[in-house]
């Protein structure tokens, strides 16, 4: 009897001692697993955030790159009057079959355009006007339907528009 009580005892202890090692299997698996999903959810996040800061950056870099370009062409124009002849020549190009009236510049430029305008064989038909408003690359072309803002600060904000839509595109 005292046998059979012994083997009972450590039957019993066996079976209590594979039960507490199958219920802390499991416990440690369950917490691996929530730990592995925490860990996917932060790469996730990661992943995320980077694509998303990449993004930022390159936006960042085409308003960087056009601020720079701006201010280059600004300091091009105020040193070099003729520099805006090609500005001119690719708006009336645009505006071939339109009838322009006049030209509105920055007071500078006057001469130059004039001179442009004269080159391309239009210059008796198109007034040209110093504007006060206008700043340094400023040209309107008033036409019949309106005006053509063929300024350097409107291209450069169309193309860093073109670009920022790129850009958002590919998202």
């Amino acid at each position: 009897m005292e046998a059979e009580l012994e083997s009972k005892s450590r039957q019993a202890y066996e079976a209590g001692f594979r039960a507490g090692e199958e219920s802390a299997r499991q416990a440690l698996e369950a917490g691996v697993r929530e730990t592995m999903q925490h860990l996917a959810d932060a790469l996730a996040d990661l992943a995320g955030t980077r694509t998303e800061t990449i993004h930022r950056a390159e936006a960042d870099t085409v308003r960087l790159s056009i601020e720079i370009a701006r201010r280059v062409l600004h300091r091009e124009l105020s040193v070099d009057g003729s520099a805006l002849e090609a500005l001119v020549k690719a708006a009336l190009d645009k505006l071939q079959a339109q009838e322009v009236y006049r030209v509105r510049v920055h007071p500078d430029q006057e001469k130059p355009v004039r001179a442009c305008l004269d080159q391309t064989g239009r210059g008796q038909a198109i007034a040209v006007v110093g504007d006060p408003l206008q700043p340094q690359g400023g040209v309107v072309f008033e036409i019949s339907r309106g005006a053509l803002d063929a300024s350097v600060e409107t291209q450069l904000a169309e193309i860093e528009r073109g670009l920022i839509d790129k850009l958002e595109l590919r998202k």
